[in-house]
């Protein structure tokens, strides 16, 4: 299951899936859910590891603090060519 979570963060394009213009928080996105966002409903539903999402993020060659930063437990990504959510 985690090998297929790292394919999907590894083709999720780096403008979509570390931009601060594409996230929002889980709660952000639960409530964006419950109104009936496709997208968002889609990141809830497709959650990484922290791990994943840093290990993603570094291979694609930003800097650990972006990384840090986009990585961070509860940070969805629902812009991203596959909407995820990082738990853990």
């Amino acid at each position: 299951m985690r090998f297929v979570l790292c394919v999907l963060l590894v083709a999720v394009p780096p403008s979509f899936a570390f931009a601060a213009n594409g996230t929002m928080s889980l709660s952000q996105a639960q409530a964006a859910a419950k109104k009936g966002d496709a997208k968002a409903a889609a990141a809830i539903a497709t959650t990484i590891d922290r791990q994943t999402c840093l290990n993603g993020c570094a291979n694609r060659g930003f800097n650990k603090r972006t990384c840090s930063n986009a990585c961070r437990r509860g940070n969805c990504h629902p812009e991203a060519e596959q909407p995820y959510c990082v738990a853990k």
